[in-house]
């Protein structure tokens, strides 16, 4: 297997102004019972071109012809193009080519089941994902909570392999994608906003390139924080709200009633998934003004109080069918959001108390932890009777210029509902039976399974 840190550090030095490069995908479109119709690409080039893909059922007929668009979001900063490969066959292998007056490699992809039936699934979620590490990358200022030694590439590497063992059908990223707005701790003058988030996205691509790589917002997502970024409103204000990260990826919003990736919901197999926002557009939220930064406005995606009623609508639907037993009736409900517990949203443990939701997983505390029905924050308690209870998962603990390198932790203790470690690791969601879901913690340093909890619904 050829290193990842090898495969990053070509990918910056290769190809021309149009190579196609950063190269992801996302599920796209609704079959009538419900379940991805396409699959949207997008990519990057430096200089302005065609936004063309072309594909295939086979690696020699890759002869369908897809056009979309592009954006450029930061000036003199290169180009994000979007494609959707529309009404494609359910449960299909496809092959893909991006470009057009310069094409991509061949890449492949496989089309989501049209069916709520149990499926053989393994989807690995994680939060809080650095580019690299600080061999490749030294802080020259590691300040506000920065490390001078932390890693991502021991579970970049675990990805990998476990990739190339067929245990990963596709990404869920729950916000903190690649610390692009740190940045500048590794070059104070260059700031290396967009060179560290192009990084990153090309160090993902053997991932992302071949299955869907789905993505929620984090507070490193809002804004850039590089001198020039904060002294220099004309590149900060480019740089604000979230702008790169509604850019860069294209989630299926569209067909969920959603506000482009800040908050949507799709289903897959048997679950219904839900992406929360915990960033943004609620009294309280960490972004609902302002960045980060405190510097420049964001927020206001939706009008007020639009965001928490999709959610409550969204989520009475889901149990709606399941209860039912409508034709898209899907048995488990995954929500998953960047901030823990219920992302400091009031009143939303109460709708996941009076929807059912099985599972509630999140990033932002670069670690792992995890309780069954308890939220210990106030906003977040519920006073809904209810004898069901959201298990919540922490999977934080991928690596990242905030996160000491952790190389071993604590074992759970059989029977507890609870458990937490600090050591360097990434979540993978299984789909083990007609009524079973199993979330592994998986060791980034040595791939065993750290700790495996079980839910069950008849």
């Amino acid at each position: 297997m050829k290193s990842v840190v090898a495969l990053a550090l070509v990918a910056l030095c290769q190809g021309s102004d149009i190579t196609p490069e950063q190269i992801h995908l996302a599920f796209q479109g609704q079959t009538t019972k419900g379940n991805p119709s396409g699959m949207n690409v997008m990519w990057y080039t430096k200089k302005k071109a065609d936004s063309t893909a072309f594909y295939g059922k086979t690696p020699t007929t890759i002869t369908m012809k897809a056009t979309g668009s592009a954006r450029e979001y930061h000036l003199g900063h290169g180009f994000h193009h979007n494609v959707d490969f529309e009404n494609l066959e359910p449960n299909t292998k496809y092959y893909y080519q991006v470009g057009d007056q310069e094409k991509s490699s061949v890449w492949s992809f496989t089309t989501a089941p049209d069916s709520s039936a149990t499926v053989p699934l393994s989807i690995s979620v994680f939060g809080d994902m650095g580019w690299l590490g600080s061999k490749e990358r030294p802080m020259d200022l590691p300040v506000g909570g920065m490390k001078s030694n932390w890693s991502a590439v021991p579970t970049r590497n675990t990805m990998e392999k476990l990739r190339l063992q067929g245990e990963i059908d596709w990404v869920w990223h729950l916000g903190d994608i690649g610390y692009a707005d740190d940045a500048f701790a590794h070059d104070v003058v260059g700031g290396l906003y967009e060179e560290a988030y192009n990084g990153y996205v090309n160090w993902m691509q053997n991932l992302s390139a071949n299955s869907a790589y789905m993505v929620s917002p984090g507070n490193h997502e809002s804004e850039c924080h590089s001198p020039e970024c904060v002294t220099d409103p004309f590149t900060g204000l480019q740089l604000n709200n979230f702008s790169a990260f509604n850019a860069r990826w294209h989630m299926p919003s569209k067909t969920s009633n959603g506000v482009m990736n800040m908050w949507y919901s799709w289903n897959f197999g048997p679950i219904h998934f839900v992406s929360l926002n915990t960033e943004t557009d609620f009294p309280g939220a960490g972004e609902e003004h302002r960045g980060d930064s405190g510097i420049y406005p964001a927020g206001s995606f939706g009008a007020k109080g639009q965001y928490l009623a999709w959610l409550e609508a969204d989520l009475k639907a889901a149990h709606e069918a399941r209860t039912s037993g409508a034709p898209n009736a899907r048995k488990w409900i995954v929500a998953g959001g960047h901030r823990p517990c219920c992302g400091d949203i009031p009143g939303v443990q109460q709708l996941f108390d009076k929807y059912e939701v099985d599972l509630y997983v999140s990033g932002h505390a670069h670690t792992f932890a995890r309780s069954a029905g308890v939220c210990e924050k106030p906003a977040c308690t519920s006073n809904v009777p209810s004898n069901f209870s959201t298990s919540f998962m922490y999977c934080g603990g991928t690596g990242s210029e905030e996160t000491d390198f952790v190389t071993s932790g604590p074992s759970p203790i059989p029977g507890s509902p609870t458990f937490a470690t600090p050591e360097l690791s990434s979540c993978l969601l299984k789909v083990k039976d007609d009524n079973t879901l199993e979330l592994q913690l998986i060791s980034s340093i040595d791939m065993r399974v750290i700790d495996s909890v079980v839910a069950v619904r008849h």
